[in-house]
């Protein structure tokens, strides 16, 4: 763990933003089938590419340098073929190319800009890939299967809604897809049969469930599912195909487990536990074995979970103060080694800060969990100014990882509040599912409370209390100042919903379900969904608003910010808009996120 350093920061100007988004970072590891290269995620070059290294460290090297972001990457399970996967501005219309033999020529495997091409798996013997895209219709995900020697595609399963392709069965004859039609929180696993086309539940169901991954036995006895199905909290649950019959496998009271890998033998497992957002890893036997605790590097959050043909562990860790990085656990030894190296930089890490957890009891009695970031400096004599962070989804949780910006907020002696109100995810599903259509406001209800709570606090400053949030975030950053305008000094919407109905019409339309499913349906909902829409209370904001939105996002289209800047602005009250150019749901390059950032940064200093 990084030690805590007691150097001043000029409270003036804190640590420059353009020092704390060059920490670069790396993730997203995936590691040939001989063991012998890793290939991972990284913009190091300023933009999200494909590096290999060294699964010892060191001789980190970049293969793709594309003029877009590259988002996912596979390895056939039989060679060093690479799959990946780019778009276009973030604008998730996903194409998929293929680099043959760790080479650094990559080819296209589609070529429709206008498409979603959803990545889904490699046939265990490496010969075809599976994938759904919404060509037939923007509004339906077909499943299509490549095979690559000939490229030809076909197209396997008409999709009704949002579907995924999580796994080919070991003897490569069906597919397993996860279907979203009913919303990402009721999801179905299916079996679809490559030679007769049929499509049959893969497992015995009741009740919703959301599947988060599927491995199958490789004596194709059975396959690991983690999943909610019949429980509050996520798990590894066994289906033996024999017997139809699903059982828990592994579990953790109270908590989700996130993620899991199989050792190479398929008799232990990895498991990624979530404890208040931080992981807790595990390692288990696949039949009743005491689960063994292996302690991570620094208290942070391990992702992208795999185990080495030599049972080693390899993972994407990071943490507040840790940007993300590949790293490499010999289980036995409990022994971390960073695998890929660092960039140096002009920020000592030990300058930045970790979170403390809290809880409060909201205005119903339930308890809403938060992080307190504490600032740099000496405390004003009125108290601290504090900035509440609310993330996205809302099928999302605020995780301790690496954030650049929030440490410059800090470093200018800004308290952070990171509230999981109700409708995030970690919590267990009573707890997700509380903020469910009729009930979208007791969320913000919950933001209220806690704002009120801490401003009571004797070392904050009542006056100077600010909201900022992206996307789910960002509405619920604009039903706050519209809910309780006297709360609060400034507040920064970054695409964020200010108009559910204008949403469902322009969001990306293979997803419009899935948002019907969780905040109401376009035409059954229409009232309610005009009720909660923050634009048509915006003459009630007080406080200066920052806008900030991306041309090119797909999920929150910029119509939605175009409406609060033009509306305040004919009430007259202080509003600023920041667009910024190629990006989408979220920023893709250093240079954007530099931009975004020090236009907030400069934001708070004069409105905070």
């Amino acid at each position: 763990m990084t030690d805590f350093c007691t150097e001043q920061i000029d409270a003036g100007t804190g640590i420059p933003i353009a020092d704390l988004t060059d920490l670069r970072e790396t993730r997203s590891q995936a590691l040939a089938p001989d063991g012998g290269l890793i290939a991972c995620i990284s913009n190091r070059s300023g933009l999200p590419q494909i590096w290999f290294c060294d699964p010892d460290g060191g001789n980190m090297r970049q293969v793709s340098d594309l003029p877009e972001r590259v988002d996912q990457i596979a390895f056939s399970p039989k060679s060093r073929d690479l799959l990946f996967t780019t778009d276009v501005g973030m604008d998730e219309r996903f194409q998929l190319w293929l680099l043959p033999e760790a080479s650094v020529r990559a080819y296209p495997l589609t070529s429709a800009p206008g498409v979603v091409h959803k990545w889904g798996a490699w046939k265990p013997c490496g010969t075809q890939v599976a994938w759904t895209a919404n060509d037939r219709d923007s509004y339906l995900m077909d499943v299509m299967v490549m095979d690559l020697a000939t490229r030809q595609i076909e197209r396997v399963r008409k999709g009704t809604g949002f579907q995924e392709v999580l796994a080919w069965t070991p003897d490569g004859g069906s597919l397993i897809l996860r279907d979203s039609t009913r919303g990402t929180a009721d999801q179905d696993l299916l079996l679809l049969s490559l030679q007769t086309g049929e499509v049959r539940p893969f497992l015995p169901q009741v009740g919703r469930a959301m599947f988060r991954s599927v491995r199958l036995h490789k004596n194709g006895t059975g396959a690991f599912v983690l999943c909610d199905l019949g429980r509050d909290f996520h798990a590894v649950q066994w289906l033996d195909f024999a017997e139809q019959r699903v059982s828990v496998l592994a579990s953790v009271e109270g908590h989700d487990i996130d993620a899991f890998a199989l050792t190479p033998d398929h008799e232990a497992m990895a498991l990624a536990v979530n404890q208040d957002g931080y992981t807790n890893l595990m390692l288990t036997g696949c039949s009743a074995v005491e689960p063994r605790q292996i302690a991570l590097p620094f208290p942070g959050v391990a992702s992208s979970l795999a185990c080495a043909p030599d049972g080693d562990l390899l993972a994407t860790l990071e943490s507040p103060v840790q940007p993300p990085a590949i790293w490499r656990c010999n289980p036995a030894a409990g022994r971390w080694t960073r695998v890929t190296p660092p960039v140096p930089g002009k920020v000592d890490l030990r300058l930045l800060a970790m979170p403390q957890p809290a809880r409060l009891a909201s205005f119903d009695g339930t308890e809403v969990p938060y992080q307190v970031y504490p600032p740099r400096g000496e405390k004003p004599a009125a108290g601290w100014p504090v900035l509440f962070i609310v993330h996205g989804g809302p099928e999302m949780q605020w995780l301790p990882t690496f954030r650049p910006e929030l440490q410059h907020y800090l470093s200018r002696g800004i308290m952070v509040i990171a509230p999981n109100v109700r409708g995030s995810t970690g919590y267990g599903r009573p707890y997700h599912q509380a903020d469910d259509l009729g009930k979208r406001m007791d969320a913000v209800s919950d933001l209220l409370a806690l704002a009120r709570a801490v401003a009571a606090r004797p070392d904050v400053d009542a006056s100077r209390l600010g909201v900022m949030g992206q996307s789910y975030g960002g509405f619920m950053v604009l039903a706050a100042l519209t809910t309780a305008p006297e709360l609060w000094r400034t507040g920064v919407d970054i695409y964020g919903i200010s108009n559910f109905t204008t949403l469902m019409e322009t969001t990306g339309p293979w997803r419009r379900a899935m948002r019907a499913a969780e905040y109401g349906d376009p035409v059954r909902d229409a009232d309610f969904l005009a009720s909660i829409s923050p634009v048509h209370a915006l003459h009630k904001v007080t406080a200066p608003l920052l806008v900030v939105h991306c041309t090119d996002d797909p999920r929150v289209p910029p119509e939605q910010g175009e409406q609060v800047y033009s509306r305040l602005r004919g009430f007259g009250r202080p509003v600023e808009i920041l667009r910024v150019q190629h990006e989408g749901h979220g920023f893709s390059r250093i240079s954007s996120k530099t931009q975004a950032y020090a236009k907030v940064a400069a934001w708070l200093a004069s409105t905070l």
